[in-house]
């Protein structure tokens, strides 16, 4: 327990650590920002006119950093309204009206402000905060009068207004509040409709017969803010122009409905999905928290273990081959790495293939030459693997000396190297097929071997996200968090923090069960460990054979098999040494004669008389054919290495959304 909590002491620290430089790199990037717009509330407080026309007040809590001037400007369309008026700006913080100039300037003095008609059917009101090189809080009061903005049908009259227009806001809103006040009450709030566009965590309601507020917290720049008032009451006395002489409430309540549907559809698609995958995930791993606990209460992983010292025969003889032998022998628990053990994999296989009269080996002048003798089509697929290869290599020739495979290897890495990648998958299939090795719990295998490292990754990661979470939410980092990130950046980072809890401790929770499957998972089956322990048996046999009493020496062609095998395990020379103590004739060149080395080919390779005339046993034709294999595989991995190239490719796309389409009075809010 003592270990566990000075773990999770270090990963806080670790998080701790981290969660500090970030916050850090915020606060230098929000200093580092020239200018910076941010507006902590604004608020509408909007008086719909009996005439048609509407007074607006816009609130405006505002965070500035190096800006002279800010400002908001509206799209200009005489056929969807009528003129701006009466613009003032007040500065709240002194009570004091700003004065008004005329004329159109990209910075305006502090306590001064226009609103004019800038040209490009654009009008703009601007105002000076005298704070271009310096920042903090402001408070100003916009306030405005536009001019036929009701148009009455002949069933309904309309209020339809953008109050900002998407794309077009430069500036974040943390919280955003409006009211809408009607000239008189309706008879009937039924008979007053209303609708909102925008973001979909906006809010709209009626608050009497004659109000409506809405509310938007997060507004992101360049989201869109639109409100739609319809009353079936003529309540405004529009001008004429404003006057449409056709029905249309239908229309209206008919194209909401359609927009309504889709964002709810869209909206409950999206939490759905969401929810639809955070519950599969979770079922998921609770099922695997019930698989491995139920694991974890065996005591062992159900393999019988014997004791088997020595065995003198060749498991399977005649059906099994060396690099079976190979794989099962140094196989325990994870897929077999055969990348140091190649060599011994195809020379064995080499000597096999001689041993079944496909090939014959020859050695002269210190160099080894293979020849093809016979068709390799009968071969097992591992074995043919090689056949193929030194038939290539050999370009039709009728022999091939050894280093030519490592010309071949250099100029042909990639066919050399899938070769042999073939001849093991060939090797490792077979004893999936053979049922020795069990391919379902081998992949279990591997991947609890990676659970730890995945626990402690994921426990770093929400550790860390826990850390960071907590100290964005200190009040005094909430600005330079939201200005650097994104507004609601904060309370969305927090919402995931919380809600992905469970999830969390229910993955950790698996992985650490899985952790603890080593000892309880039997990766190789009952019957692939019995032959494993015999071909281990085996290689002791023929290291010790010297030291044992055996009464009945093997005969020649027994030993051809075990040189096999030897060659497999890579104790070729000390059975070479061995068998001249039982067979020192065969050393001798006045004892091979032509029948002789017919029947034994192995046998007559690995004593080669003339070789062992000038060299030691150490140093034996089976030593120089593993060298020359290995040689050629690692040229070939060398080569693969220089030509290796690597690409990529990345894409993305977009998303969007309908709606607000119907004016454009605002162009958006900004500063400079």
């Amino acid at each position: 327990m003592k270990k566990i909590f000075k773990k999770l002491i270090i990963i806080i620290s670790i998080a701790f650590i981290i969660s500090m430089i970030m916050i850090g790199t915020i606060m230098k990037e929000n200093d580092n920002q020239e200018k910076i717009q941010y507006l902590n509330n604004l608020n509408y407080d909007v008086t719909l006119n009996k005439d048609g026309s509407i007074d607006v007040t816009e609130t405006w809590d505002v965070y500035v950093k190096n800006t002279g001037t800010l400002f908001k400007n509206f799209s200009l369309s005489k056929s969807l309204y009528g003129d701006i008026t009466n613009v003032k700006v007040k500065d709240l913080e002194t009570n004091t009206e700003l004065k008004q100039i005329y004329q159109e300037t990209y910075h305006v003095g502090k306590d001064l402000f226009y609103g004019l008609d800038i040209g490009g059917n654009v009008f703009e009101i601007a105002w000076g905060t005298g704070m271009s090189l310096s920042s903090g809080n402001k408070k100003y009061q916009i306030s405005y009068t536009i001019e036929d903005v009701i148009t009455s049908y002949k069933d309904c009259q309309e209020f339809y207004w953008k109050f900002i227009e998407e794309g077009k806001n430069a500036i974040p809103v943390k919280h955003l509040t409006g009211k809408i006040t009607l000239p008189q009450d309706v008879k009937n709030i039924e008979n007053l409709k209303i609708w909102g566009h925008g973001q979909v965590n906006g809010n709209i309601q009626k608050v009497s017969n004659h109000a409506l507020e809405f509310e938007i917290n997060n507004l992101r720049p360049s989201a869109m803010l639109e409100v739609r008032v319809v009353t079936t009451e003529n309540i405004f006395e529009v001008s004429t122009n404003k006057e449409r002489n056709y029905h249309n409430i239908d229309n209206i309540i008919k194209e909401e409905t359609e927009w309504s549907n889709e964002t709810n559809r869209l909206s409950w698609i999206t939490r759905i999905v969401f929810i639809a995958i955070y519950v599969i995930i979770f079922i998921i791993y609770v099922i695997k928290i019930i698989k491995y606990r139920k694991i974890n209460q065996k005591e062992n992983d159900g393999i019988l273990k014997k004791e088997l010292k020595y065995y003198r025969d060749i498991p399977r003889e005649g059906n099994s081959t060396p690099n079976e032998a190979i794989y099962l022998y140094h196989f325990e628990k994870e897929r077999l790495e055969t990348s140091s053990i190649q060599s011994q994999m195809v020379a064995s296989t080499i000597l096999n293939l001689c041993l079944k009269k496909i090939i014959a080996l020859e050695i002269e002048n210190e160099k080894i030459y293979i020849s093809l003798i016979a068709d390799g089509t009968s071969l097992q697929e591992e074995e043919y693997e090689v056949y193929k290869l030194l038939a290539e290599a050999s370009k039709g020739k009728e022999t091939l000396e050894i280093t030519e495979l490592n010309d071949y290897a250099k100029k042909h890495y990639s066919n050399y190297s899938m070769c042999i990648n073939q001849m093991v998958n060939e090797t490792r299939n077979k004893l999936y097929m053979m049922q020795y090795i069990d391919k379902k719990e081998e992949k279990t295998y591997r991947q609890l071997k990676c659970a730890n490292i995945f626990f402690n990754v994921i426990f770093c990661i929400y550790s860390f996200l826990v850390v960071f979470a907590g100290m964005i939410n200190i009040p005094i980092l909430h600005l330079p968090v939201d200005i650097s990130l994104a507004i609601g950046w904060r309370e969305s980072m927090t919402a995931f923090t919380i809600g992905i809890l469970p999830l969390v401790i229910c993955v950790l929770y698996s992985l650490h069960l899985k952790g603890k499957l080593e000892n309880k998972i039997a990766v190789i089956t009952q019957k692939g460990y019995d032959e494993k322990i015999q071909w281990e048996a085996l290689k002791r046999f023929l290291e010790d054979y010297s030291l044992l009493n055996e009464k009945e020496v093997p005969q020649l062609a027994v030993w051809e098999k075990y040189l096999v095998y030897a060659t497999a395990f890579g104790i070729a020379n000390k059975v070479i040494d061995q068998m001249k103590a039982k067979y020192p004739k065969v050393f001798l060149e006045d004892s091979w004669d032509t029948e002789m080395k017919k029947n034994y080919p192995i046998i007559y390779f690995s004593s080669n008389p003339i070789y062992y005339s000038t060299h030691t046993i150490g140093t034996s034709p089976i030593s120089m054919l593993n060298q020359g294999v290995s040689k050629a595989y690692s040229t070939s991995v060398a080569q693969i290495a220089a030509h290796s190239t690597s690409s990529g490719y990345g894409g993305g796309g977009g998303f969007s959304s309908g709606g607000g389409r119907r004016r454009w009075p605002e162009a958006g809010m900004g500063g400079r």
